[in-house]
């Protein structure tokens, strides 16, 4: 029993990591899409913020599973052909993206209008204003509800497994098909999901009362 055990553990864990690197890798390239549509939507940039709110309205009121077969189907019949690895990351990357870019875009405008005048008081061009004063303001608030999407983003990789992407979720439902203890398997792969999120949600928890209490300076 304890072997068997060992042995499920052990499957399990190379789901794990799969799903872990490819939230990582995820998250990198939607923190990017979030920081570039973010800067656009505060800065209210003609015409391209039209696009990127248009963006935002679709990746957010479209259902993730939506999104994932639209492009693992739809993509070939226009001769686009994607692994299951890149259809699942550009997917998980278009979805996050449009809630990290409203996150980008509310932390911006909530630094008050006082920090962009002082800027602009020192002779700061836009660029300079954007990179020295109001970003690394901005970053501190955008913490805690980073925190929360990438909790999301983890537990959306659940979903790619639908199109045979070897995740923990798909490695559990495999297991459970030739080895019949599916109360142990479950239990393992929640386990799993509560070491990467829970610590997460408290980070999350923490960094906001602390920003709200203390003010910016004191975040870590």
């Amino acid at each position: 029993m304890i072997e068997l055990i060992r042995s499920i553990g052990l499957t399990l864990c190379h789901g794990f990591v799969y799903t872990v690197v490819l939230s990582i890798i995820s998250l990198i390239f939607a923190l990017v899409v979030g920081l570039i549509g973010g800067i656009i939507r505060a800065e209210k940039i003609p015409f391209l913020e039209w696009m990127v709110l248009s963006y935002v309205y679709v990746a957010r009121a479209t259902p993730f599973p939506m999104i994932l077969f639209t492009v693992y189907f739809v993509l070939p019949a226009f001769g686009i052909q994607l692994t299951n690895i890149q259809t699942a990351i550009i997917c998980l990357v278009f979805h996050s993206g449009g809630y990290i870019t409203e996150i980008v875009r509310r932390s911006i405008q909530s630094i008050t209008k006082g920090q962009r005048e002082a800027a602009m008081a020192l002779g700061m061009n836009s660029y300079q204003r954007l990179r020295l004063v109001i970003l690394p303001q901005a970053f501190r608030v955008m913490l805690p509800p980073l925190a929360g999407q990438l909790i999301l983003l983890v537990k959306d990789t659940s979903v790619i497994s639908l199109i045979g992407v070897s995740e923990v979720t798909r490695v559990a439902r495999q297991m459970m098909q030739t080895i019949y203890q599916p109360l142990g398997i479950l239990a393992l792969t929640a386990i799993f999901y509560f070491v990467v999120c829970y610590p997460l949600g408290l980070y999350s928890s923490y960094a906001e009362r602390r920003l709200f209490s203390k003010g910016f300076g004191n975040l870590p």
